[in-house]
């Protein structure tokens, strides 16, 4: 115990000193702590460096997500620029369509809206209904778009960089829905329900859905000018323009106006009394019209044997009729006719029109336009719109045309025939009418469908139609006068017409049931052949011309023995391979309307076809249509200037003295060139009747010629003063030679002119008479140039402007049509297309 005791006091009794045992010892901690902390040190940078390499693992996911992602987007994006052009060839349509119809013509205006509300209205629904045809499915319908369409605007998937083994793309529509294309003017065409799907090599897909917007791109359009583009204009020919035979061909450059030849200096012996011709092309001339605005003409176009005439497709043609005969047309632009296109007797005529082609004469357009008081004096066949061929071997090729109207009719022109005189007295003639046809386009050989079949005429001795009492169609005059006159004139038609026999060329039809008039079913046609007794036709009578499109139509196309034959008399005409008449099917055509059939003709199948009419009766908006080109034609004839109610009634000169440019008897050339001051400032600068102007060596040395070389001017004085003051001109033509040529810009003169052979003329010819052009002899318009000329001799000689032209100070260096915007300062003619397409509803995953 005492041991224990002992041993438990030596332990207690060092208590108080320090303890070198294993719970006083710091040591070891230390160690710990530093362990711990390098541990904490290597956790902490294993952590960064797992941080970093998960983030640049993640950065690489992004970024080859991202490129999954814009592999989509552009897919998507070549979606959108394809759309792009179909925008812009809608917009390109539907504003061209736009200003045919509103920017030439302003009788369209109602109660308060504005030409510029009419424009844009018109514009945005053309537009939609031009790029929503365009984008339709047709299997599906109007309410949807391609999908197939779209797809063929993608062009990734056939790129080289595209993996088709292991990358894929497609383009559909989300599950559930279809491709839905809605419309409206406010918004444009919206595509709905389209998905674009993008997957990698890798896997990793994108996935893209939208609907795109399609909204109707903002447009301007110019303000209309009373002013015509003068400083464009090349030739005003106000007795219009001859040109002469020769080896070298004729060339203009620029806008043209022309108006009516003098017929003595024309040949019309073949021709209506009433027919005005304003550009000849004599035998073996040639003539090309390129790079201009418009070629106006106040009558027709005459070609005659072997000459060629081409109109270019940038020019807008406007006249009467273009008549040929053995020669060459080429009409490949806008082309605008108030009477006919006549291939006339000869052979080896070629005529093509492509572009646009609207004969938009008619009687009833005609008679209710601002020209009426002229066209009161006309009959129908002047003023209906048809396509006529009269001529052997011809080719008539309307394959390029890609809109068409033809508004009248082809006629058998009795009243151009020479009537059979009755012993010394005047001509029997038929009646002032001529017979209206049922065909727009035909070929003179046609007209046999017409002619009464002899069965159907009664011999006066009994009535019977027996071999001893056979009659003909036609008929010997004497035989006429032996067996019909007499029994006509005592009991009128029905004496000496069988009304009820069925014929079997009218697939039974008896002459009172095929819808010739009923007053007077038939027409005779007295013919005066110049060597013997003459003829008597016996024409059908049709004052229906529904009737008479349909009795063509059944004549023709549902009877195959009257077919054959038919092209039998066809073949007359075109009896070479490569003749005949050419036209593309109608569903090819942007537009196409008739008011009577079409007749066509293979000459190498020598088979003929008869397409039936679209408007046999035309709606109020289709006659107001041609009512307002009627009035667009008249217009460009007073000042060549497309809305006649741009027109001033009142246009005061110096001395007060008024005139109305809308007036009939005032030309281009009379609203144009102040005649009176013109003289009364050659007469105070000159003691002849020529002035002469050189601009000056700032202006090139260019020149100008104002020249009184007409007949004699008479004028009122002044307001005041209503005295006639008469000036008498030289009457001697200019004749415009190489030299002149050089420097020569602007001739303004009361007289004819003549561009000598082989000479260039660049600048403007005013001229009252008509303009000749020689063999080779060319004009081309300079409007930098000529401008210069005429602001030279403005700012040279005192109030010369006004002595040139009416509002002459208002004539500026370039176009004078242009007008300026209050907000921008001019008005621009840039659109930014890609502007009206934009994304909607955009998720991607």
């Amino acid at each position: 115990m005492r041991n224990t005791k002992q041993r438990w006091r030596k332990l207690n009794s060092g208590k108080n000193r320090p303890s070198r045992g294993f719970c006083s010892d710091d040591r070891g901690f230390s160690l710990f702590t530093v362990m711990i902390a390098v541990s904490f040190i290597g956790i902490l940078g294993m952590l960064l460096l797992y941080i970093a390499l998960a983030n640049f693992q993640m950065k690489t996911t992004n970024l080859r997500g991202k490129d999954s992602f814009y592999t989509a987007e552009r897919a998507l994006e070549e979606i959108r620029i394809g759309l792009q052009e179909d925008v812009g060839n809608a917009m390109s349509k539907a504003y061209l369509t736009t200003m045919e119809t509103y920017d030439e013509n302003t009788q369209e205006l109602s109660g308060e809206a504005s030409l510029d509300e009419l424009r844009q209205s018109s514009f945005r629904e053309l537009f939609i209904k031009e790029l929503a045809k365009v984008l339709q499915d047709s299997a599906l319908g109007e309410d949807f778009y391609s999908m197939d369409k779209l797809r063929d605007y993608v062009d990734l998937d056939d790129s080289v960089d595209f993996d088709g083994s292991s990358e894929s793309l497609v383009i559909t529509n989300p599950s559930g829905t279809q491709p839905r294309m809605e419309k409206s003017v406010s918004g444009g065409v919206l595509l709905k329900n389209l998905k674009v799907i993008y997957v990698d090599e890798k896997g990793r897909a994108s996935v893209i859905e939208t609907d795109i917007r399609l909204g109707v791109p903002k447009t301007q359009y110019p303000t209309p000018s009373t002013l015509p583009d003068l400083m464009n204009m090349i030739v005003v020919a106000d007795g219009g323009i001859i040109c002469e035979g020769g080896a070298g061909s004729n060339s203009i450059q620029g806008s043209i106006y022309a108006g009516n030849i003098d017929k003595n200096d024309i040949d019309l012996t073949q021709k209506s009394i009433l027919t005005d011709t304003s550009i000849l092309l004599k035998e073996n001339a040639s003539l090309s019209v390129s790079n201009g605005d418009k070629l106006v003409c106040e009558g027709e176009i005459r070609v005659s044997n072997r000459g060629t005439f081409n109109c270019a497709r940038e020019v807008t043609l406007w006249a009467q009729g273009v008549t040929l005969a053995s020669a060459n047309v080429s009409l490949l632009g806008k082309t605008y006719l108030a009477d006919d296109v006549t291939v006339e007797a000869g052979t080896g005529s070629n005529v093509k029109i492509s572009g646009e082609y609207y004969g938009y004469g008619s009687p009833t357009s005609a008679k209710d336009s601002k020209n009426s008081t002229k066209f009161d004096q006309w009959t129908d066949t002047a003023l209906s719109s048809a396509i006529v061929v009269n001529g052997k071997n011809t080719t008539l090729d309307l394959s390029g045309v890609t809109k068409m109207m033809l508004a009248g009719r082809s006629y058998v022109g009795s009243t151009k025939v020479n009537g059979i005189p009755i012993n010394g007295a005047t001509s029997i003639r038929n009646d002032d009418n001529d017979i209206m046809t049922g065909e727009s386009i035909t070929v003179k050989g046609a007209q046999v469908a017409y002619l009464l079949p002899a069965k159907l005429l009664k011999a006066q001795d009994s009535g019977s139609t027996d071999s001893d009492t056979e009659l003909h169609n036609p008929m010997d005059y004497n035989e006429y006068l032996t067996k019909l006159a007499e029994a006509e004139q005592n009991g009128g038609l029905s004496a000496i017409l069988n009304m009820n026999t069925p014929v079997e060329e009218w697939g039974g039809k008896t002459l009172s049931q095929i819808g010739v008039d009923s007053a007077k079913p038939v027409t005779k046609v007295f013919f005066n052949n110049q060597s013997d007794n003459g003829y008597v036709y016996f024409y059908l009578n049709f004052t229906d011309p529904q009737a008479a499109s349909a009795f063509m139509t059944e004549y023709y196309q549902n009877n195959p023995a009257v077919k054959e034959n038919m092209d039998k008399y066809l073949s007359f005409y075109f009896p070479q391979n490569n003749n005949g008449i050419k036209i593309n099917d109608t569903d090819s055509m942007l537009r196409y309307v008739t008011n009577g059939n079409v007749l066509t003709y293979d000459g190498e199948t020598e088979k003929g076809e008869l397409r039936t009419a679209t408007d046999t009766t035309a709606s109020s908006e289709l006659t107001q249509e041609q009512i307002n080109y009627q009035n667009m034609w008249y217009t460009l004839n007073r000042k060549m200037i497309g809305s006649y109610d741009l027109l001033k009634t009142k246009v005061t000169d110096s001395d007060g003295v008024t005139h109305d440019e809308t007036k009939s008897d005032r030309s281009v050339y009379d609203n144009l060139v102040n005649v009176k001051e013109l003289v009364s400032f050659i007469q105070s600068h000159t003691t002849g009747r020529r002035y002469d102007f050189d601009a000056g060596e700032d202006n090139d040395n260019l020149t100008a010629i104002l020249y009184h070389n007409g007949e004699s001017v008479s004028y009122q004085k002044s307001s005041e003063d209503t005295g006639i003051e008469t000036v008498g001109g030289d009457k001697t033509e200019l004749e415009i030679t190489m030299d002149m040529a050089d420097r020569l810009r602007l001739v303004v003169c009361t007289g004819n002119v003549k561009i000598k052979s082989n000479v260039h003329f660049q600048g403007i010819i005013m001229a009252k008479g008509k303009i000749t052009l020689e063999e080779g002899a060319s004009l081309t318009s300079a409007p930098l140039e000529a401008a210069k000329v005429f602001q030279a001799l403005n700012s040279q000689v005192s109030d010369s402007s006004k002595a040139l032209f009416w509002e002459g100070d208002r004539y500026v260096l370039g176009n004078t049509t242009a007008t300026e915007d209050t907000t921008s300062g001019k008005i621009s003619d840039t659109y930014d297309i890609s502007q009206s397409i934009v994304y909607e509803n955009w998720k991607k995953r």
